[in-house]
């Protein structure tokens, strides 16, 4: 059940304008300095890590407020209508994804991390840094001082005294030649979901859920008091109300500390070798019960059946002895289950798409028109683009020293794991998951050192440092802002890429002056610090390794190939089947794990609602659920704020 937001289809205005253009880069731009302040120095709100779309949301709800509920009183001109809301949410939802767990948070300290973590524990100097010298590519991938020292590299990560000037210059060449990199792949990603639009939203008619908060807050802002307005329901307001003063009762803690912590949180340790967590997050809760009730029982349910085999595998040693990047916390048989599944699923998807895929390569080649009227670019566009940014994408990989074919391997992986992430989102909602796996690393250990070699091993290496842990992506983004904005998202495409590459430059450097002013080994300890020191670690171990092809790898891969197979035939044959094949892509996510009881409790409680109530209930209860996700957004937004201008750090207020 994911009726899509009242007002919609009602909505007549034009979704861009001159207004919601510069007010959406504004906010981009914004974004960059909010998401790396709030995140690496104040460590609060989360309100860009994951896809919950939180940063996105909040800001549109302050655009309400100052525009439609503010400024309106004085001059009715003031007003965005529907169209320019959605069509600003659409710009920064993109390029909020990249502004902490989506890039910035990965790259910057990725790109320091071989020259300053290099020590007598580690090989980095003994295996990267010759490798770097002979591909040249340590004079324009790391910011090096002019006569190649570590000075600036140095500086970035225990600080500078505050009168000394921020070695800008060697920084430059670095951010231009990985931002040709991000911005092609963003333009990729980009294109593959306005080529794919149309057959998620029209045809599929996939649920979208992170985007129906947004999505509301858009109608009402338009016509607040109009009677499907969301503002003139009850439900909203309680739920709104409960979640922000559990939340903030967070934050007055952290203040006064008199107020009591409201979470429900507990771990089992006794059943068995892995612990099973107990945890209820309301905005899970709220977004996975905005789903359909088959995904989200495969959802909980096959989190379960993972846990089980999991701790299975480990009680009898059947797990593999390989070393996945960040392998403490998933196992590496699993990581290769799921690689297998989701590029059956891939594949899958695009075959029952084909009669679309058709249909879009007839208009891009012009014997087609009309098909592609209202998308945020025409289809010829988009193609283009797709090319175009795979051809840029597989040559950087190759100046980064890879060979034609496992630059185009590399690639090819990873479009399949951002675009499985992006579809799981899509259908189930869930605001935080962490991909079960990571391209260069699958990649790397599926195959061994000693094919690979250490030059290829290095470049590869090198690229974790922009996808090392997908907790968020520009595909996501641009799916849920396509959705928003439906058949009305003309030149949609560009004004999401201006949107990437201003929160890009001024995420980066936001992130560089936080480093030289207050030292980066002093910012958060995850982010900024053990993941780039884990990376490259990790990378320097594979360089070293004459390991060969995984071939136990490859049978669990084929495993995950085989099993997703057989649930989608299911799935589309068998209509009494209960399992969704979506599910089998999230089982192996240690954070669908850790929340897999707030996904039963969505499930369970919907289903008692439908069977209650039916509809009418149903609706009501789709109201409350909303109003209680977007008040634990606000409240994570206002404290974050209030956090800003107290200069005091820790308050975590949004609870998942």
């Amino acid at each position: 059940m994911g009726a899509e937001p009242s007002g919609r289809e009602g909505e007549a205005h034009s979704c861009l304008t001159v207004r919601s253009l510069l007010l959406g880069s504004v906010i981009c731009g914004l974004f960059g300095l909010a998401g790396p302040y709030w995140c690496f120095y104040l460590m609060s709100s989360g309100m860009f890590g994951d896809y919950h779309t939180a940063g996105a949301t909040f800001s549109l709800l302050m655009l309400a407020l100052v525009f439609n509920a503010g400024l309106a009183f004085l001059w009715h001109g003031f007003r965005l209508s529907g169209g320019e809301l959605r069509f600003i949410t659409a710009m920064t939802l993109t390029s909020g994804s990249i502004v902490t767990s989506g890039l910035i948070a990965y790259l910057i300290p990725g790109m320091t991390a071989p020259y300053y973590h290099a020590g007598p524990g580690n090989q980095l100097e003994a295996q990267i840094w010759p490798v770097l010298e002979q591909l040249r590519m340590r004079h324009w991938m790391f910011p090096l001082d002019p006569d190649g020292g570590r000075m600036a590299i140095q500086g970035f990560w225990v600080g500078l005294p505050p009168r000394e000037p921020i070695p800008w210059w060697p920084w430059l060449r670095p951010l231009i030649w990985w931002g040709v990199l991000v911005m092609a792949m963003f333009a990729v990603m980009l294109a593959v979901m306005v080529i794919m639009r149309k057959q998620w939203v029209d045809h599929e008619h996939l649920s979208f859920p992170i985007a129906q908060v947004p999505a509301e807050l858009c109608s009402a802002a338009e016509n607040p008091w109009h009677r499907n307005s969301i503002l003139r329901s009850w439900p909203f307001w309680v739920g709104a109300a409960l979640t922000f003063l559990l939340s903030s009762s967070t934050g007055l803690r952290h203040y006064f500390g008199v107020f009591p912590r409201f979470r429900i949180s507990h771990t089992i340790t006794d059943l068995g070798p892995m612990d099973l967590a107990i945890n209820l997050g309301p905005v899970m809760v709220g977004l996975v019960f905005l789903i359909p009730n088959r995904v989200a029982f495969s959802v909980w349910f096959l989190a379960l059946l993972s846990w089980v085999l999991r701790s299975f595998i480990r009680a009898y040693g059947f797990g593999m002895q390989q070393w996945m990047l960040y392998g403490v916390v998933g196992h590496p048989e699993l990581q290769h289950v799921t690689m297998g599944s989701m590029l059956v699923f891939a594949v899958g998807s695009l075959w029952l798409a084909r009669g679309h895929v058709k249909r879009v390569a007839a208009a891009a080649l012009g014997r087609l028109e009309g098909y592609d009227r209202g998308e945020a670019a025409s289809y010829r566009t988009a193609v283009l683009a797709l090319l175009l940014g795979c051809a840029v994408v597989v040559v950087w990989f190759c100046f980064a020293g890879m060979t034609p074919l496992y630059a185009a391997v590399l690639l090819l992986l990873t479009l399949v794991i951002y675009y499985a992430m992006s579809r799981v989102i899509a259908q189930c909602g869930l605001p935080a998951i962490n991909s079960p796996v990571v391209p260069s690393s699958y990649m790397a250990t599926a195959l061994g050192g000693r094919l690979l070699g250490s030059r290829q091993m290095v470049g590869v290496g090198a690229n974790l440092s922009w996808h090392a842990d997908l907790r968020n992506s520009p595909m996501s983004g641009a799916a849920h802002g396509m959705y928003l904005t439906g058949r009305r998202s003309g030149h949609l495409f560009w004004a999401m890429m201006l949107g990437l590459l201003i929160s890009y430059v001024v995420g980066a450097v936001c992130t560089i002056w936080l480093g030289y002013r207050h030292g980066a080994a002093s910012l958060h300890p995850w982010y900024i610090n053990n993941s780039s020191r884990l990376t490259w670690h990790w990378t320097s171990a594979m360089a070293a390794s004459a390991s060969g092809p995984s071939y136990a790898g490859l049978a669990w891969m084929l495993t995950g190939a085989v099993v997703m197979g057989l649930l989608m035939l299911a799935h589309r044959s068998l209509f009494w089947w209960p399992i969704h094949p979506v599910g089998f892509l999230t089982s192996g996510a240690y954070l669908v794990t850790a929340f897999w009881f707030s996904i039963f409790m969505a499930w369970f409680i919907k289903v008692c609602v439908v069977y209650v109530g039916g509809q009418r209930l149903y609706r009501k209860a789709r109201r409350f659920f909303i109003g209680v996700v977007l008040g634990n957004f606000a409240a994570g937004g206002i404290w974050a704020v209030v956090d800003t201008l107290a200069d005091s750090t820790g308050n975590a207020v949004l609870s998942l």
